[in-house]
């Protein structure tokens, strides 16, 4: 198979990629990374990737070429210019196709990295789900209560201008048509992550639809499967840690 995808679906950039191959309909071989166990850093991975990351993609070519390629966004932008249905394509990445289009998704792209990917916790709600009832507290009070601050201030811009698009034909979406764009896949895979472990965002109800709204998509679910498990465990197990009550105030 021609085209290979490092990863795991418990990484949120990881999910994103792969939701974007399904939805083009490319074929792909699936390699999960164990980077728990430190296969990122082996020597046969730094050569795929050098930044020692997932996801990573390789592409080998029918001329005999090879790709690789590290990096979510790269990768999905990469994937869109070259799927075998550009139609389909362009309306998650337009590329040369639409250059004002392309800009206003690479805008909300590079947004996402300042904002709510920077203030990413779940891997923090993890760490709580898992550590000795005696530091809970304090994960939740040193590590986790400053992100749901931080993250809130993105929730904020990102329901602002979902209001703004003054419609309801459809769930909102970045650019406020009827199809979503690598950035709203993107950021909903990010927000994604926390819903499954209990956070919810009913102060935001114009994000809440637009999630909804990306979730609801058949490869989206599929893809999710497994973060939707861990995050059930999380929910039993750990909730009352986690301040929701409390979250983005």
């Amino acid at each position: 198979m021609p085209i290979t995808l490092y990863a795991h679906r418990l990484s949120q950039p990881c999910r994103a990629v792969e939701i974007t191959l399904r939805e083009l309909s490319i074929d792909y071989d699936f390699h999960e990374v164990d980077f728990a166990g430190g296969e990122t850093r082996t020597s046969e991975y730094t050569e795929i990737n050098a930044f020692q990351t997932v996801p990573a993609l390789v592409d080998d070519n029918d001329k005999g070429g090879r790709l690789t390629l590290g990096e979510s966004q790269s990768i999905m932008m990469y994937l869109c210019r070259t799927a075998p249905g550009q139609e389909t394509a362009r309306q998650w990445y337009p590329g040369d196709q639409d250059a004002m289009r392309t800009a206003q998704i690479d805008q909300w792209l590079a947004w996402h990295h300042g904002n709510l990917r920077r203030f990413d916790m779940f891997h923090h709600i993890m760490n709580l789900h898992l550590t000795l009832p005696m530091l809970k507290r304090e994960i939740q009070n040193t590590l986790i209560a400053p992100l749901q601050a931080g993250l809130n201030q993105g929730l904020v811009t990102l329901e602002a201008h979902f209001e703004r698009q003054h419609h309801d034909a459809h769930p909102p979406t970045v650019l406020g048509d009827e199809h979503p764009t690598l950035a709203d896949l993107t950021m909903s895979c990010e927000l994604y992550q926390i819903k499954t472990a209990g956070y919810r965002f009913g102060r935001y109800p114009q994000v809440t639809r637009w999630l909804e709204g990306m979730a609801d998509r058949a490869h989206f679910r599929d893809v999710s499967k497994e973060v939707d498990t861990l995050g059930q465990e999380i929910r039993e197990q750990s909730g009352a840690y986690l301040a929701l009550d409390k979250a983005f105030g």
